[in-house]
């Protein structure tokens, strides 16, 4: 974010007109480096600015299938995957195929281990299909079954609705081990189904965990199978819970001037929630209960690099800032083991005097030339390239108050008309967002496939007593893509920022609306960091502003005292420090695995496949379940190589670790019941 005492104001923009003397500047320094029109006139074209890239804004591979993977969205006529599919990634499983449920024919489903079957139409014969399915052994996850498929689910069917509430796990229900006990939010219509021959696994509460005799999940065994019941739409809830109400589009909420995010959540998250990741815990258990039905175990990635806990993603915003300020900051988190992004806005100017500054730039280089000119902290095109050959990324803070598509044009054009490079991650200035998800899918069209704009700031997160909350106001510590109001899967990441400096301690312009000292702020983050690094799992996203740095004065020690507080509360749970760039390559890679040739345990108890990894060796973790219903795994093999059994639970599931260290792994198990 930027300084509040700029709010509602953007530089001017600049002029593109070549003055007589900005012409003779341009031939002077373009002479000394020995080419006056060459390196002018290549210069000036240069510094023009990078074209628009016109990058792809959608998902197009979202619904790509591997079409012997042993999970399946089935998916009634007009049913949406897109969301569906994007929570398994999430969850580590980015391998499922989505078949139309009137194509879910006898000879298809034998070949699958589980199947979530979408909210929808579904005939009496594709429900009787199912059926024999399931009483052959095979795994359903049913969403809002509809009166021809409730039977099957043990539940009967009603028409009663509830828009959005709450529900509560019931203790000790298969399932629900590792899952939070407290009422959780949901956001999607939830069915009055009455249980039959089920039993619940979560019900509908009031908000202080009262039970309403309505589940809101159920869960039946059938014959050699089983089939767990959502009794609202999980994606579309956690979408809603993600990126807010649709309904709030541009209106202004939380007290602060300009609409942001976080406007939308004004009222919609339960501060009394926010400690939890609510939208995180139902996913989790949607997997519990996928793990619980299966007819075989389901291989899935972990959430981080190298088998971490969590993860911090190091951000900070940086307005025009000197390089020595930059330099001090990348240098605080090096000597933390980490790596951060710099959201820089540079300074307003125009093509020539782009040139110019770049020409200048150039000359500071040189052996000879460069002691002739007199110093300047300006940053160049060296600083930012010597950061990221540091593991740094350097990337744009544009403004968009004058709007949001000439805001990102304008600054695109001053950021790489300067020189300084390709960036792949982002914050806007001020965090104003556009629409429900237009800024996502401008940014997606400039290439940015991570966004940082979800952002703890204000008075939106103080409490009627006057506490303060602090933790996931969008139900979620994991990114996510942005779905658009099509429901179609923007290619743009969503990572929210959950420890914002400005929120806690002084800053040049004021802020700290919490009022804390530096070790209270502390405090609160090293809170935040333990719970994540002890099973709320969790990339938690982090703003340290680089302007306390660049600007001396009495918020300057208390900014140095935070980040370091934060960056040693990392250290000490095991916390990878990352630049956004970073998070975002290790999040891309793990949603591009592929798995193939998946054989369930035979008989004799051997399963095995195939797993595609394009990057191995950013740090990629498979689990394998050490449990399938009777059964154990007692023998594990990585191309051909025995490998011991280290194990890691999460949730309700206890599974055996795999590093994938090759492009190609085989993997092959031995489960046995004795």
């Amino acid at each position: 974010m930027c300084k509040h005492h700029e709010i509602g104001k953007a530089p001017p923009r600049a002029s593109l007109s070549l003055t007589r003397r900005d012409a003779l500047k341009l031939a002077l320094a373009a002479g000394l480096a020995g080419a006056p029109l060459i390196a002018g006139g290549r210069l000036m074209f240069e510094s023009s600015g990078a074209a628009f890239p016109n990058a792809p804004r959608y998902a197009e591979d979202a619904n790509r299938a591997d079409s012997d993977a042993p999970l399946a969205l089935l998916c009634p006529e007009g049913a949406p995957a897109d969301g569906w599919l994007e929570i398994l990634r999430v969850e580590g499983l980015p391998y499922a195929q989505t078949l139309s449920i009137s194509d879910a024919t006898p000879a298809v489903l034998e070949r699958i281990a589980a199947a979530v079957v979408l909210p929808g139409s579904v005939s009496q014969t594709e429900a009787e299909a199912l059926r024999e399915f399931v009483l052959a052994g095979g795994g359903l996850i049913v969403v809002q079954p509809n009166a021809a498929l409730a039977p099957l689910c043990g539940l009967t069917w009603s028409e009663t609705i509830t828009h959005e509430g709450y529900l509560r796990i019931q203790r000790g229900a298969i399932g629900t081990e590792g899952i939070a006990g407290d009422a959780m939010q949901f956001h999607a219509p939830l069915r009055h189904y009455a249980l039959h021959e089920a039993e619940a696994i979560a019900h509908l509460c009031d908000r202080d965990g009262v039970i309403v005799q309505a589940p809101a999940v159920a869960y039946r065994r059938l014959g050699k199978g089983a089939v767990a019941t959502w009794c609202y739409d999980l994606a579309a809830s956690v979408v809603r819970t993600r990126q807010g109400p649709m309904e709030r589009v541009d209106v202004e909420a939380d007290g602060l001037e300009g609409v942001r995010a976080v406007d939308r959540f004004v009222g919609f998250i339960d501060l009394d929630r926010i400690h939890l990741p609510q939208a995180d815990e139902q996913q989790r258990l949607l997997i519990n209960l996928l793990n619980e039905v299966s007819a075989a175990p389901l291989p899935r990635l972990w959430y981080f690099p190298g088998g971490a806990d969590s993860v911090l993603v190091c951000t900070g915003d940086s307005h025009n800032n000197p390089a020595p300020a930059v330099d001090e900051v990348l240098r605080h988190v090096e000597a933390w083991g980490g790596t951060m992004s710099v959201y820089y806005t540079p300074p307003p100017t125009n093509t020539v005097r782009r040139a110019l500054r770049r020409v200048r730039d150039w000359l500071k280089e040189q052996p000879v030339l460069g002691d002739a000119l007199p110093p300047t902290d300006v940053v160049t095109p060296y600083h930012a390239e010597a950061w990221r050959d540091r593991g740094h990324e350097f990337a744009l803070h544009p403004y968009v108050e004058e709007g949001l598509e000439i805001g990102w044009e304008r600054y695109w054009r001053q950021f790489t008309g300067l020189g300084y490079g390709e960036f792949t991650t982002t914050r806007t200035h001020r965090v104003l967002w556009h629409g429900w998800a237009d800024t996502a899918r401008v940014q997606a069209g400039y290439g940015m496939r991570m966004n940082l704009d979800y952002y703890h700031v204000g008075p939106a997160f103080q409490r009627s007593d006057g506490s303060w909350a602090f933790g996931y106001f969008t139900g979620s510590g994991l990114p996510m893509r942005f779905v658009d109001v099509d429901g179609r899967l923007i290619d743009n990441w969503q990572q929210n920022t959950h420890l914002v400096d400005e929120q806690l301690i002084d800053m040049p312009w004021g802020a700290n609306f919490t009022g804390s000292a530096p070790e209270q702020a502390v405090e609160i983050v090293r809170d935040l960091i333990r719970r994540a690094a002890s099973g709320a799992y969790a990339a938690l996203g982090a703003q340290f502003h680089l302007d306390p740095f660049a600007v001396p004065g009495p918020w300057t020690e208390g900014a140095g005292r935070f980040l370091d507080g934060a960056l040693a509360a990392c250290a000490e749970h095991g916390l990878p420090i990352l630049s956004g760039a970073r998070w975002l390559d290790f999040t891309q890679t793990r949603t591009a695995v592929q798995l193939a040739d998946f054989h369930p345990p035979s008989e004799a108890g051997d399963c095995s496949f195939n797993v595609h990894a394009d990057h191995p060796d950013i740090g990629l973790t498979l689990l394998l379940p050490v449990r399938h219903k009777q059964s154990y795994l007692k023998k594990l093999q990585a191309n051909r190589k025995l490998i011991p059994i280290h194990t890691r639970k999460v949730g309700a599931t206890l599974y055996a670790q795999i590093d994938l260290q090759s492009v190609a792994t085989f993997v092959d198990a031995r489960y046995s019941g004795s």
